[in-house]
């Protein structure tokens, strides 16, 4: 019977102790460090630029490294994803008024704030429009994120002088496209060779969400269920499609 008694009495002890320890227990983000958003060395929603490059149904067309399909869903994914975490999205055409080339698509046009006014060019290099060059610089960011067609020509062209100038890029792989899989390699190779960073548009995503503690990652104004609702819509069901 006393043995009985003491094991009770050791086992109220315990579940006390166990009680106690829950309590004070560290919540799951206890230990998260948040850094300056602005300052930050990686991709925040404070630091980052978007730079949309001919998004243009006539250049689509062409473009066979990639399904077009999935092109377009990543671009669209991006797009979200920079209105999400309030990154500013530069728009920009070649040959629009000069040339009769049709403008920036529908089901990218309409993601982009009616705020941001389109910036057509002449020059292959979109570095070489002062508008854009001013745009970006108004931002007062320094990493820049770029996607465009087709790889070998404008985005190329314009990554090279964007590093130049001393900014960060980035160029998003999968937001690229060109005729052939040798045309679009060999112009990631070399913008990669000239400094810039490759990346996929959920890595620069989740980058900028950084935490589930981020208010953005399930909730939003304009985008309901926030980050993850854009991955679950745009990421899990093109697992393994390119």
């Amino acid at each position: 019977m006393k043995t009985t008694k003491m094991i009770k009495s050791w086992t109220t002890v315990v579940l006390a102790v166990i009680f106690t320890t829950s309590a004070f227990a560290q919540k799951p983000d206890a230990n998260f460090v948040p850094k300056d958003a602005k300052t930050d060395n990686l991709l925040t929603g404070d630091n980052t630029v978007l730079l949309v490059i001919d998004w243009q149904q006539d250049l689509i067309n062409v473009v066979h490294n990639i399904d077009q399909d999935v092109m377009m869903n990543n671009i669209r994914a991006m797009v979200k994803t920079a209105n999400l975490f309030n990154v500013p999205v530069i728009e920009t055409t070649i040959g629009v008024k000069m040339a009769g080339s049709t403008p920036t698509v529908e089901s990218v046009k309409n993601l982009i704030s009616k705020d941001v006014e389109n910036i057509d060019r002449v020059s292959l290099n979109a570095w070489q429009n002062k508008a854009l060059v001013e745009a970006v610089g108004k931002t007062g960011r320094k990493k820049i994120l770029i996607t465009g067609l087709w790889t070998s020509g404008c985005p190329t062209y314009t990554t090279l002088d964007v590093l130049n100038d001393g900014y960060e890029v980035y160029i998003l792989t999968d937001l690229m496209g060109d005729a052939t899989t040798m045309a679009h390699n060999t112009a990631i190779d070399r913008m990669v060779q000239a400094g810039a960073i490759p990346f996929t548009w959920e890595g620069a995503g989740a980058e900028m969400l950084r935490s589930y503690t981020n208010p953005k990652a399930f909730t939003d104004d304009e985008i309901k269920g926030g980050f993850v609702e854009i991955m679950k819509e745009h990421f899990y069901p093109f697992a393994g499609k390119y």
